[in-house]
């Protein structure tokens, strides 16, 4: 049985990223991480979620977006707002998931990606770091003789 989501939380713009968080106050800060925490929570039940009928406006309208996001034409790349603001969701709940057979759209795609990305910021800083020593040990003969 999915969780209900009442239709009191409105389904709100938020803004997910750029640099606007450094201005936001202590209290826009915790809005908008209920904000999105409940975006997640809704695009988990969203995406499970079978009830043509639902009662829950808000899993309609997400549906609605998921819908959308694997049928336009336009995409992120071409400048659909919409899809921006669907990736940006699945984005943060793929970095967020932590389930191995998650019903979210591109959820294990997503995951990949950067599993991908953060092993090879580990094989860039292990070569950074390899070339930092050699350059020490370089140096240190040099102050040896």
């Amino acid at each position: 049985m999915h969780k209900m989501f009442s239709d009191k939380f409105p389904f709100r713009r938020s803004i997910v990223g750029g640099d606007s968080q450094a201005q936001l106050t202590e209290e826009q800060r915790r809005d908008r991480h209920r904000s999105i925490q409940l975006h997640m929570q809704l695009l988990q039940h969203a995406s499970g979620c079978r009830n043509q009928q639902c009662p829950s406006a808000n899993c309609n309208k997400m549906k609605n977006l998921l819908k959308h996001g694997a049928n336009c034409t336009t995409r992120v790349q071409g400048g659909c707002a919409i899809c921006r603001r669907i990736w940006a969701l699945l984005q943060i709940h793929a970095r967020q998931c932590r389930r191995e057979a998650c019903v979210v759209p591109k959820c294990r795609q997503l995951k990949e990606q950067l599993r991908a990305l953060a092993q090879q910021q580990a094989q860039m800083d292990e070569r950074r770091r390899a070339a930092m020593n050699a350059a020490y040990r370089r140096d240190g003969t040099k102050l040896a003789l």
